[in-house]
């Protein structure tokens, strides 16, 4: 059996691995092929692990983190090898011989963290893996990090009364009947995932079957997995539009990166949680009937984004919680109209402005040691903000077309911002580095004071412009900002001027046929700002 698995483990890799830069200098895993023995009662697990990695002729040692559990052996090619083992770290050296190697772990223990067994909200037994940011460690053995994306097959052994999920599709020809009760039930997912995304699920489940989206000749099955008590609640509130908001999705970037997806009801630290093409998300507010479809756009959106398409390492995590995060509004704005995302690009404003992060940047390498500190207001809502301002900036046509280019030609590899910016300037035909200067390497926001005053002979308005933020926080320019007139008798005149970030105050000349009794700065939130005082001269 072990020779079987270690033969379709090097195809999957052969037939799907894709190079990547991993985070280990030299290694390269294409493939990790799991066997996961999950107990009727306790926490003990027992686990196989053949990883299928490729190496640069200088890489002579390959480290994979697991966290306080008993290796048992380390294997190569049928027999046991050498290797040293700290409780969190496993090293083995490699001898020399092919790019392509396979190693063998065979261990056990409890897991302390990534792998949750317990009780679920309805006092059932219940077991979730939950792995962000780097917690697949606590019970697989990996490279992980996001750079290091790979394929991957779970088959999990389980009480036959259990029903298991997990990534990929269900291949049921691998499936076993034993006589002790239990069965193996394998999945394999042959797009490369990031090992925080590789998960499962398994115990008493409901499952309904949605609508399937359509991807030109392939069909994506969508199903929601909820305790049998949620079940009803599920279909007919969070996911009621499971299939439109991947259609949605589908039409604005590109095909469902997946085989299937599955929303999953389970016990998630966080409130939901984007494994590719099974997203967990928290059993509470089912319970409470309090969960509703935001936090299902966002997540079914970071499939695109963050799966597919993979931030390098933890500083570029806006590319997924700030993409997710816009995508929520436009999706509402696509199913339910433009007000969803104006409505969501305010509140996102607001809570951006009270977070305690405002003197940080978005890519911010202080945070890299820590990455659960940079799910913060820097990455979700200002980072959904950049991407509003930069479709402002660049227009509908070549925002999109950006877009559907960036996920093209990154999905199922991983990604930085200048990479982003990089495609993203291809198709504006626009140098945009003041724009990612600004807004992703720069703190805080812009802060005007506006004055104005009317020289009713020339019938033009005399503007002037104040940055009032702190100066560590640097100046910004705004190429296009919207000032509306508004004259004591309805009259009503809009105007767009330029500020520039070469200074701190900007002053200019604007035609207006009539004296102003109100004048708005971005009228229409287009903009992330504050005014902090307007008003005559």
């Amino acid at each position: 059996m072990e020779c079987m698995r270690t033969v379709g483990s090097l195809l999957a890799a052969l037939l799907f691995g894709a190079p990547a830069a991993g985070q280990q200098r030299g290694i390269d895993v294409q493939h990790y092929d799991f066997l996961v023995a999950l107990p009727d009662s306790g926490s003990v697990i027992q686990a196989r692990a053949w990883i299928v990695f490729r190496r640069s002729p200088g890489a002579d040692t390959i480290d994979l983190q697991l966290v306080d559990m008993s290796v048992d052996s380390v294997g190569h090619s049928q027999r046991s090898i050498a290797f040293t083992y700290d409780g969190r770290k496993i090293r083995v050296p490699l001898a020399r011989g092919a790019r392509t190697d396979t190693i063998v772990v065979s261990y056990h223990g409890v897991p302390r963290d990534g792998l949750i067994i317990g009780t679920n909200a309805r006092g059932r037994r219940a077991i979730f893996a939950d792995n962000w940011p780097e917690r697949a460690r606590y019970w697989l053995p990996t490279v992980d990090h996001p750079s290091d994306k790979a394929t991957v097959a779970i088959d999990v052994s389980a009480p036959a009364s259990w029903r298991v999920v997990a990534n990929g599709v269900y291949d049921r020809r691998r499936e076993v009947f034993r006589v002790d009760g239990r069965m193996n039930r394998p999945w394999v997912e042959t797009r490369p995932i990031p090992t925080y995304t590789m998960v499962i699920g398994a115990g008493e489940f409901t499952v309904s079957t949605h609508r399937p989206a359509i991807n030109g000749r392939d069909t994506v099955p969508i199903q929601v997995w909820t305790y049998p008590e949620d079940s009803a609640f599920a279909d007919s509130v969070p996911f009621r539009r499971a299939t439109e908001i991947v259609e949605v999705m589908q039409r604005l970037i590109g095909p469902f990166p997946y085989e299937k997806l599955a929303h999953v009801q389970s016990s998630t630290k966080f409130g939901g949680m984007e494994n590719s093409s099974a997203i967990f998300y928290a059993e509470k507010p089912y319970v409470e009937r309090k969960m509703g479809e935001g936090v299902v756009r966002h997540e079914t959106s970071h499939q695109w984004f963050g799966d597919a398409v993979t931030e390098r390492d933890w500083p570029d995590i806006w590319l997924s919680e700030g993409f997710a995060t816009y995508f929520d509004g436009v999706i509402g704005a696509a199913l339910d109209g433009d007000s969803v995302l104006a409505n969501a690009m305010r509140a996102n404003a607001e809570n951006y402005f009270k977070s305690d992060v405002t003197d940080r940047p978005i890519v911010d390498s202080g945070y890299a040691a820590d990455p659960i500190k940079l799910l913060n207001a820097n990455s979700y809502p200002k980072g959904a903000w950049v991407l509003h301002m930069l479709h402002g900036t660049i227009g509908d046509s070549a925002f999109f077309r950006g877009l559907r280019a960036y996920y093209r030609t990154y999905r199922d590899s991983t990604a930085t911002s200048e990479d982003f910016q990089r495609v993203m300037e291809k198709e504006a035909k626009a140098d945009l580095g003041w724009f990612f200067h600004q807004w992703l390497y720069q703190p805080g926001y812009p802060q005007l004071d506006v004055t104005w005053q009317y020289d009713a002979g020339a019938r033009k308005v005399v503007l002037g412009i104040t940055q009032r933020q702190k100066p560590e926080w640097g100046l910004f320019g705004l190429p296009v900002l919207t000032l509306e007139f508004r004259g004591a008798n309805g009259a009503t005149v809009r105007r767009d001027i330029t500020v520039t970030g070469g200074g701190r105050e900007t002053s200019t000349r604007v035609d207006l046929p009539f004296t102003p009794a109100e004048v708005l700065v971005d009228p229409d939130g287009k903009l992330l700002l504050r005014v902090t005082a307007i008003g005559r001269r």
